[in-house]
């Protein structure tokens, strides 16, 4: 009986057979997507958050008392990993917490943002010290850490500064890293050689100067952004960084005076794509003058 059953299965009876198994596979798989949930792009209500936000600064706006916590708490929420890098330190209050996180956040985005070289600032910050004990000097970086003491600066609105300034040492000791293993001997950190030979910090370094601790014959007060610019190369960097990033009008009034200013106001425009974080509109007073210090422009 059976031998009878399969002689009579023939190349018909195959095609029926195998359009009947897909079309119970196909019903099946149909069957098993429908029962399945889309992925939902509404799963966070940002449209309420974002209208929180901008109802309290309509009562702010309106002379109704700022709730700085809620502030705070709303830019951490945005970007967590900024936060997570902040101490602070001393007797400050929620509203200087607020207004001084609002102002890293703004740098920090900007740079991070338009840098064009080298690894994110975002990665070489490790800490941030908001600090506001007396009796301390007003600023202090490392490649990795930046400490802000508030009650050494003489007016608040030097901290953009103060802190553009921190972040240009950050940006050059820290984001600035090349691939080269062989160090450059004439400049180093404490003594020991860290840059390598094809660190970009070097190419900014000799405009004005040989080595760290020796600055190039041609190379005059005119040259440099500043009066504390021209005590080593690093607060040289640090200088022109605060001016291009927050007074290019007046860096480039100085690099009309000056080739090394010219080549040094390049320098930071290709490195930061020509943006800039904003322009105070300071303007050059006297010819071949420099200012004392960048920050207090």
């Amino acid at each position: 009986m059976a031998e009878k059953i399969f002689a009579s299965f023939d190349k018909r009876d195959f095609w029926k057979l195998l359009g009947t198994t897909l079309f119970f596979f196909l019903l099946f798989s149909f069957r098993n997507r429908v029962g399945e949930k889309p992925v939902s792009l509404l799963q966070v209500d940002y449209l309420s958050q974002d209208q929180d936000l901008d109802r309290s600064l309509q009562e702010q706006e309106h002379g109704s008392p700022v709730d700085p916590v809620y502030f705070l708490s709303y830019l951490c929420q945005q970007k967590p990993s900024y936060c997570q890098k902040i101490t602070y330190s001393g007797d400050l209050s929620d509203l200087d917490k607020f207004e001084y996180t609002t102002q890293y956040f703004t740098i920090l985005s900007f740079l991070d943002q338009n840098k064009k070289f080298g690894i994110p600032v975002e990665s070489a910050l490790k800490t941030f010290i908001i600090n506001s004990q007396k009796g301390k000097r007003r600023w202090g970086a490392t490649a990795s850490r930046i400490t802000i003491n508030l009650d050494s600066m003489g007016e608040k609105s030097e901290y953009r500064g103060v802190l553009t300034h921190e972040f240009g040492h950050i940006v050059d000791l820290g984001s600035l890293q090349w691939s080269q293993k062989i160090k450059n001997p004439d400049f180093t950190e404490f003594g020991k050689p860290k840059f390598a030979v094809d660190d970009p910090s070097l190419e900014y370094y000799r405009f004005s100067r040989n080595s760290e601790t020796i600055r190039k014959n041609i190379a005059q007060k005119k040259d440099f952004c500043s009066g504390y610019g021209m005590s080593n190369p690093f607060e040289d960097f640090a200088e022109c960084h605060n001016l291009y990033l927050n007074n290019a009008y007046l860096f480039r009034q100085m690099a009309q005076e000056s080739n090394i200013m010219k080549n040094k106001y390049n320098f930071f425009a290709n490195l930061f794509g020509n943006a800039k974080l904003q322009d105070n509109g300071a303007k050059l007073l006297y010819t071949q003058r420099r200012p004392r210090d960048t920050t207090v422009i």
